[in-house]
């Protein structure tokens, strides 16, 4: 059951004000310096904020089993709570900036042309993806320059974010398809219209996914990248942008193969999650200074499985 609109306007005033502070900063600074202000002002929050900072070195302990220092995780978590300022900065100047000022934030292209390619298929594509350098971006150059793109999510549980959030994205063409009862009949007729299908997979899926690896221990997955690709034969992509500097990324679209899969249903809609995982393990191990590790991945367990935070 849902909460009042008085009860998030009360709990969630601290973090409301911060939003409208950090639009403020971004009307009144060029947009270089805003990204750099939202960077160092998440590092502020990081440093502030124990449960935060604990929950990354978590994360990266569990992650690199240990092969990571303390002076080394530290890093990573302070780089990555760095990475997520500059993300939210750049999303609010999606809401007020040029449109091209945001699309030329891609500036350099991995991928493009096999991505591109995929659409010829005229299946759609389903594009994976996560929590790393900037997925706005990612969404809307993918949306503006090669086919429209719909995105599968969920309204957030304070009305107020999703009012501001959804509108930005739907300026740059991103068509948002809210989980739910509906999704499936939108989500099939977007692949039937050969667009593309944006869907984030790298955060715990609570307790309706099905445990699959990722980074060597059972993890909740949402099972939508394993249903939809069996069944809709749809090509399916990591995509990413990742940061280079602020305000510049890098495009990355790498293929899932999807051959060689179990006969059995569900034995194939895992084993694709699976994949996908592994892609995501391989992105985060190159440059681990970009992912949400303040999420806890691995917070619901299977069943007799201790906790891990």
């Amino acid at each position: 059951m849902s909460k009042p609109h008085w009860y998030y306007n009360l709990r969630n005033l601290p973090a409301r004000a911060t939003v409208y502070f950090l639009i403020f900063i971004t009307r009144i600074l060029p947009a270089h310096n805003a990204i750099l202000f939202g960077g160092n002002f998440a590092v502020l929050v990081w440093y502030l904020f124990p449960q935060w900072r604990k929950t990354s070195m978590r994360n990266i302990e569990l992650f690199f089993e240990g092969e990571k220092s303390t002076q080394e995780a530290w890093r990573i978590g302070r780089n990555a709570a760095q990475n997520v300022g500059y993300h939210v900065m750049e999303f609010i100047l999606m809401g007020h900036r040029k449109k091209e000022d945001i699309i030329g934030m891609v500036v350099e292209t991995e991928g493009e042309a096999e991505y591109r390619a995929a659409y010829e298929e005229g299946k759609g594509v389903i594009c994976l993806g996560m929590h790393y350098g900037n997925w706005e971006v990612c969404a809307t150059w993918m949306a503006t320059q090669v086919r429209p793109l719909h995105a599968v999510g969920k309204k957030q549980a304070d009305p107020f974010f999703t009012e501001i959030a959804f509108p930005w994205r739907a300026r740059f063409g991103v068509q948002n398809i809210f989980a739910g009862a509906q999704a499936n009949s939108a989500i099939l007729r977007a692949l039937k219209a050969g667009d593309g299908l944006g869907l984030v997979a790298d955060i715990n899926g609570g307790t309706t996914g099905v445990f699959v690896p990722f980074a060597g221990i059972m993890a909740s997955t949402v099972p939508g990248p394993g249903v939809l690709g069996q069944r809709s034969g749809a090509p399916m992509f990591l995509t990413i942008c990742r940061r280079i500097s602020p305000g510049r990324h890098r495009f990355i679209a790498r293929k899932l193969n999807l051959e060689s899969l179990p006969e059995d249903r569900k034995e194939a809609q895992l084993e694709i999650l699976t994949r996908v995982n592994r892609l995501y393990e391989d992105v985060i191990r190159e440059d681990p200074n970009q992912w949400l590790w303040g999420h806890k991945r691995w917070k619901t367990r299977p069943e007799g499985e201790p906790w891990l935070y």
